[in-house]
């Protein structure tokens, strides 16, 4: 019984030894691989499509809003319209920026009037501070001479310091008046250019 035992232990060893020889060697237990297609290199068109659904996003989105504020009254694009710049997108109701451009013109008008009329009272007050100067010559010579007394002679002075007074008031009113008819007109332009926008 010892040889019999011995011999299933050697062939056992054996078995074993060549079971792992045979995994070793990859005979046994060796994995399926991936079977691929092989052909000849060559130069071809390779056409695919790939239908998918989804969102697509811009690479750049802007922001549009108006140089003005109003009601829009028409739009000429839709959302996704390619447009160009300088082009017309809304029209705004325009009735506001209308008046506002007809009151800018009525006070550019009545300013102008305002400096019109500053330098025809100007032209009287010259007439009058000529008269002034004149009455206060001719007291100056008569209280020289002695023929009138200090306080006629001091009312031609203050009467010729008040035309003066009154003629330089006159002169500032009119520059004031111009400087107003520059400001009614930078607001007309203004009211111009809004009511261009609509």
């Amino acid at each position: 019984m010892k040889k019999k035992t011995l011999w299933i232990i050697i062939s056992l060893v054996v078995l074993i030894v060549l079971l792992l020889g045979l995994k070793s060697a990859g005979v046994i237990g060796k994995e399926e691989g991936t079977k691929v297609a092989t052909e000849k290199v060559s130069t071809r068109t390779i056409s695919e499509t790939v239908t998918a659904s989804g969102k697509i996003f811009p690479e750049i989105e802007v922001k549009v809003s108006p140089d003005i504020s109003g009601e829009i009254i028409e739009l000429a694009v839709l959302e996704g319209d390619s447009v160009t710049k300088g082009m017309v997108l809304a029209k705004i109701y325009g009735d506001i920026y209308t008046t506002q451009k007809n009151q800018a013109a009525a006070v550019v008008n009545q300013q102008v009037a305002t400096v019109e009329n500053n330098k025809a009272m100007l032209e009287s007050l010259q007439s009058s501070q000529e008269l002034a100067q004149k009455t206060y010559d001719r007291q100056k010579q008569l209280l020289a001479d002695k023929v009138i007394s200090t306080s006629e002679f001091e009312q031609a002075d203050n009467a010729l310091r008040a035309a003066k007074a009154n003629y330089n008031a006159a002169l500032q009113g009119i520059r004031s008046g111009q400087a107003s008819v520059q400001s009614a007109q930078a607001s007309l332009e203004r009211a111009n250019k809004d009511l261009s926008r609509t």
